[in-house]
């Protein structure tokens, strides 16, 4: 009872604190909290460049910790990725998208998703987290720009789902959406290639 008592009166500190996640955390299934306390704490053990240890997630003081809610479930994803729990992955992915502060920040995360489908063969959220990013285009695109040094870099949803559509045989999508950002400035490795077979 003790315990109990403790637990409910206890100081709110550490990673959640310093993110406002406390709220966010307490809402979830216990099931769902052990995971993400779970992934916190692989990290700190496996990566060595992560600036806290386990007991940093719930208790103490920290101050500046250099990530926002989204990106902060990210990398708590990233690992789950790494290892091989890819349906934990995908939901801390999706946790992280709910949170997320800005377009950018929500390519970033739905880019993750993508190669995260990408690496299960999943066609089906391939297209849909493909989808997801390209539809944010405009809102992210001049942040992106900035952020790789004035021009726009490639694009892997882009890139995936002139494939997607192609594949599915539907050929005048794959074009139009091929069309449409390579006039925005996205680069295509194989531009030239895919037009002409999508002309044919």
């Amino acid at each position: 009872m003790i315990g109990k008592v403790f637990r409910i009166f206890r100081e709110k500190g550490g990673v959640l604190k310093a993110l406002e996640l406390w709220d966010w955390y307490e809402s979830l299934e216990p099931k769902d909290q052990k995971r993400v306390k779970y992934y916190f704490s692989l990290k700190s053990i496996k990566d060595m460049r992560f600036p806290f240890r386990a007991k940093h997630f719930d208790t103490g003081e920290v101050n500046n910790p250099g990530y926002t809610k989204a990106t902060f479930l990210g990398t708590l994803a990233q690992t789950a990725l790494l290892d091989g729990k890819y349906e934990d992955a995908e939901w801390l992915y999706l946790k992280a998208l709910e949170l997320s502060q800005s377009p950018y920040e929500k390519h970033l995360i739905l880019n993750d998703l993508v190669m995260l489908s990408q690496k299960l063969k999943d066609f089906e959220k391939m297209e849909k987290y493909a989808r997801m990013d390209l539809e944010l285009f405009q809102e992210y695109k001049e942040e992106l720009k900035d952020k790789n040094g004035g021009t726009l870099p490639q694009i892997n949803s882009y890139e995936l789902m002139v494939y997607l559509l192609e594949r599915k045989g539907d050929k005048k999508s794959a074009l139009e959406i091929l069309e449409r950002f390579h006039k925005e400035g996205v680069p295509h490795p194989f531009y030239e290639e895919v037009k002409r077979r999508l002309i044919a």
